[in-house]
C-alpha cells in the first residue's frame, strides 16, 4: 500500500504542470486517499470518483466516503473543484447517472490538454470500478459499457451480483482512452486467482471486466498477495 500511494504522488508530482481530474476508486482501494498531501493539489485539479451506488446513504456512498477523509477536507479548504456523482433529491438512477457522464464531458471539453488520473482496485469476482460481470450476457455488456459516447452509465444489477445493485460507473472505454495513468491495490487472498488471470491476460471483458486493465494507457499494479 506505500508503495502504491507513493506512485500515485509522484504521478500527481510529474503532471503537477497540466489540469488534472483525479478519480479516487472505492472499496480497499479509497484508502490510497490517505498517501496523498494536500499541498499538492491546487484549483488547476477536480476530484472526484471513479463510480458511485445509486443511494441516499452516506455510509454506502463512495463519495460520501471520500468527503470525510482528512484529505478531501483539506483539498476543500483550498477551493479544488469536485464532481459530485451522487443522487439529488428526486432524481432517477438515468438522471444521476446522465448527469455524471455529461459532467466528465464538460470537464474534457474546458480541459482539452487535461489529464486523469486514477486510483482503482479489483473485487474478487473481477469487477473493476463499478463494471459488474455479465458472461451471461456479451450483449447488454457491450451495450452498456463500451458505448463509445458514454463516459458513463447507470444499471441495475441483480443482489446475486453484489449487494449493491445500483451503480454510476465510468465505462471501459473512457478507462481505455481518457485515463492517462491508473494506480491499481488489490490486496486479500480471494483476489489472487482472479489477478492471475488478468496479469497473464486469460479472460474476456465480460466476464473479468478488470481485464480492462490490459487495454489501457499506463498502469501501476500493486497488491501484496503472490501471483506466481
Amino acid at each position: 500500500m506505500d508503495e502504491a500511494g507513493d506512485a500515485l504522488e509522484k504521478a500527481l508530482e510529474e503532471q503537477k504542470d497540466k489540469h488534472i481530474l483525479l478519480l479516487f476508486s472505492g472499496g480497499s482501494a479509497i484508502t490510497l486517499v490517505n498517501y496523498l498531501h494536500a499541498k499538492i493539489l491546487s484549483s488547476h485539479h477536480t476530484i472526484s470518483v471513479l463510480d458511485e451506488r445509486y443511494t441516499f446513504d452516506q455510509d454506502e456512498s463512495n463519495f460520501s466516503i471520500l468527503e470525510r477523509t482528512s484529505f478531501f477536507s483539506q483539498v476543500a479548504e483550498l477551493g479544488v473543484p469536485v464532481l459530485d456523482p451522487r443522487p439529488r433529491a428526486n432524481e432517477t438512477l438515468e438522471e444521476t447517472a446522465k448527469r455524471f457522464d455529461l459532467a466528465l464531458k464538460h470537464w474534457h471539453i474546458s480541459h482539452r490538454d487535461g489529464v486523469v488520473l486514477a486510483t482503482m482496485g479489483i473485487g474478487p469476482d473481477g469487477h473493476t470500478s463499478g463494471i459488474l460481470p455479465m458472461p451471461e450476457n456479451t450483449k447488454d455488456f457491450e451495450k452498456l459499457f463500451l458505448d463509445e459516447k458514454k463516459c458513463a452509465v447507470g444499471y441495475e444489477s441483480s443482489p446475486e451480483k453484489n449487494p449493491y445493485t445500483k451503480r454510476i460507473t465510468t465505462t471501459v472505454t473512457y478507462l481505455t482512452r481518457h485515463v492517462e495513468q491508473a494506480i491499481v491495490f488489490a490486496s486479500g487472498v480471494p483476489k489472487r486467482e482472479v489477478l492471475q488471470k488478468i496479469v497473464a491476460g486469460e479472460g474476456d471483458i465480460a466476464s473479468i471486466p478488470a481485464m480492462v486493465l490490459q487495454q489501457m494507457k499506463h498502469v501501476d499494479l500493486y497488491t501484496d498477495l503472490s501471483l506466481a
